[in-house]
């Protein structure tokens, strides 16, 4: 089994529904509790990834920011809205949600 020390990443916030408000994801440990408690479908090849993704960083058998992106593109199957927040550097996927007629603040 794993180590008992929080396999920490860097934080989403993650909606799950219109009205309540972002949840902060920064560990392995809730990223398994979300998808397991929380998500509103356990269908789909991208939940399932995540789910194994989270027990493999669990596990130490792959790193804590593998179950992060898995999270984030199961949120993206499931069309769930998160936040990234990118610290110190370009994020791979800056460019991923914008239009070319997009207005930016």
């Amino acid at each position: 089994m794993g180590s008992n020390m929080p396999h920490h990443f860097p934080a989403l916030w993650v909606l799950m529904s219109v009205g309540e408000r972002y949840k902060r994801i920064d560990t392995v440990d809730s990223a398994a509790r979300l998808l397991i408690e929380q998500w509103p479908s356990q269908e789909g090849g991208r939940y399932m990834d995540a789910l194994r993704a989270c027990r493999d960083a669990l596990r130490d058998i792959a790193p804590a920011y593998a179950a992060r992106e898995a999270l984030t593109r199961a949120a993206d199957e499931a069309l769930i809205c998160y936040i990234s927040v990118v610290q110190g550097g370009k994020s791979r996927n800056s460019t991923r949600n914008s239009s070319p007629g997009a207005k930016h603040a």
